[in-house]
């Protein structure tokens, strides 16, 4: 009994101390005052972990930025990310956030609600490649998973062979369109245009993706799950042309990196981008 004791004891222990405070307090939260954490406070941050943001009155969207020059949308983070009334919300990490929110920091902003708590957590082990978005979204009839550009910005795709999307359906026969807008000629795929894998279906990349990919203001996810029981999509990941120790993360080897004005900056064939891999 006693070592089964001490055995949950430092379970508990390990748990606790995996969490990380970010933040705590009341604060009414508007797009002209957002909730901001620095940059110190990710130090230990790595990708998979989740930031959980705790809240309550809400009425409209949240957004996750990161606090650089131009306040980009954090790598990884969702549009339409709508919250209402008192409850939390998960945004996992990948490396391309993870290495912004440690240079910049971060800014919670939206409409309207108010913020609690703000909590940094152990989450989940990141798939093999390169991650653009990692999480839990749930998938009831038809249902858009939209992405901000900044989770695939600085990818160098001619080393990209194909995009896989995760998913805990029961198996492959849902309804999947791979959009950059619901207009005429916005579509990049279906699902028969895409293999199925373990757990996945894969799109294999041609040239005229690639660059239709790479230049798209976002991504447009849509599923529909037909006749399968409701289920949750949970990575989005790009196989990188050759698995090399880079794997996860947005800028490719051959990369310089040098500090500029206080600024990390990343030297790749001639072209500077930031560290969340936006062209400067």
């Amino acid at each position: 009994m006693k070592k089964i004791f001490l055995f949950v004891a430092v379970a508990a222990m390990s748990i606790t101390a995996s969490a990380t405070d970010l933040w705590t307090g009341s604060k009414n939260v508007t797009w002209g005052a957002g909730l901001q954490i620095a940059a110190a406070q990710f130090a230990e941050a790595q990708p998979g972990q989740k930031i959980v943001l705790h809240f309550s009155d809400a009425s409209d969207g949240l957004e996750f930025k990161v606090m650089n020059a131009h306040f980009d949308h954090l790598a990884g983070s969702r549009e339409s990310a709508w919250i209402n009334g008192n409850g939390m919300f998960e945004q996992f990490l990948t490396q391309a956030a993870v290495d912004s929110l440690k240079l910049y920091g971060l800014e919670l902003i939206g409409a309207n609600f108010t913020a609690t708590k703000v909590e940094l957590l152990d989450g989940k082990t990141l798939k093999d490649g390169i991650t653009v978005w990692t999480g839990f979204f749930w998938v009831d009839n038809l249902s858009t998973l939209e992405l901000f550009y900044n989770g695939y910005a600085g990818v160098d795709f001619s080393k990209i062979s194909a995009i896989r999307f995760y998913s805990e359906a029961a198996s492959g026969a849902y309804v999947l369109n791979f959009l950059k807008g619901t207009g005429a000629g916005e579509k990049f795929a279906d699902q028969t245009d895409m293999t199925d894998g373990a757990g996945y279906k894969e799109l294999a990349l041609t040239d005229e993706l690639r660059t239709a990919m790479a230049g798209a203001n976002h991504w447009l996810i849509q599923f529909s799950k037909e006749a399968l029981d409701a289920f949750n999509v949970t990575d989005i990941v790009l196989v990188p042309a050759k698995a090399t120790a880079m794997d996860n993360t947005a800028v490719e080897t051959k990369t310089v990196k040098r500090i500029e004005n206080g600024q990390v900056v990343i030297l790749k064939n001639g072209i500077r981008y930031n560290l969340i891999g936006a062209q400067l």
